[in-house]
């Protein structure tokens, strides 16, 4: 009797472990949380792959506003958005759930298929912030999360805020900053993400105004198209700074 009670047991604690970590990696994990938040109570869908939180201060016609203009910006930038069926938008104002997914984040999930997750609450929520992130998320469009890894943080970001109007990053800015150029600090310290990333804000954003004229310059001198095109020759294999430095 003791065997046939321990042989139906022991399957139903397994079941229940097995259980309690599906809950608690959907429930209590960033990338958990992101992949089921369609099925969120707690959130809705305004519009394909956008979702507010319910109770949010914003309206949906303030929210759809700002993240129209902003892939309208993108879009015309790129002459198309293809990042838009794989790119996911979370705007929210619930500080509880901005703890657990991030205040200004874009994560790239891999499995069960490589998709960005752009997680923003209000202080962020804005045309040039939104653009700036599904800048990000159209580049990392192109490329396998291996490129993506590969690829210098300066260029990723740099590329990024060529959306990004704020004035911090204007060219007036970099001039000044600089010394037009005399002072900008070079791209090899601003390849990984923990150079560029750094503990002090101050540096962090003359790291984002430098990286911005430098993509800048490049772009001037070739086009949009050509640096798309190189991100593919990138994505196939070829060395990103024989083809940067043509």
């Amino acid at each position: 009797m003791q065997k046939k009670k321990k042989r139906v047991l022991i399957p139903l604690i397994v079941l229940a472990v097995l259980l309690a970590a599906f809950f608690s990696f959907f429930q209590f994990t960033k990338m958990g949380y992101l992949l089921s938040i369609r099925y969120k109570p707690s959130f809705r869908e305004i519009a394909p792959n956008v979702y507010i939180n319910k109770g949010n201060s914003m309206s949906d016609e303030e929210a759809l506003s700002i993240y129209n203009q902003a892939t309208d910006r993108v879009t015309d930038y790129f002459g198309e958005l293809r990042c838009r069926d794989t790119t996911t938008l979370i705007i929210c104002d619930d500080e509880t759930i901005s703890n657990r997914i991030g205040y200004k984040e874009t994560l790239t999930q891999i499995y069960p298929e490589k998709k960005d997750y752009i997680c923003l609450d209000m202080d962020y929520f804005n045309v040039d912030v939104v653009a700036h992130e599904f800048t990000h998320a159209e580049l990392h469009s192109h490329l396998s999360a291996d490129t993506q890894r590969s690829l210098p943080t300066w260029f990723d970001e740099g590329l990024a805020t060529q959306n990004d109007y704020r004035e911090r990053y204007s060219t007036e800015n970099w001039i000044e900053r600089t010394e037009n150029g005399k002072k900008a600090t070079p791209l090899e310290d601003m390849d990984e993400p923990s150079e560029f990333q750094c503990s002090d804000e101050q540096e962090r954003q003359y790291h984002y105004l430098c990286a911005k004229h430098e993509v800048a310059e490049w772009i001037e001198a070739h086009s949009v198209q050509e640096l798309m095109e190189m991100v593919d020759k990138v994505e196939a294999g070829e060395d990103f700074y024989t083809l940067y430095g043509k």
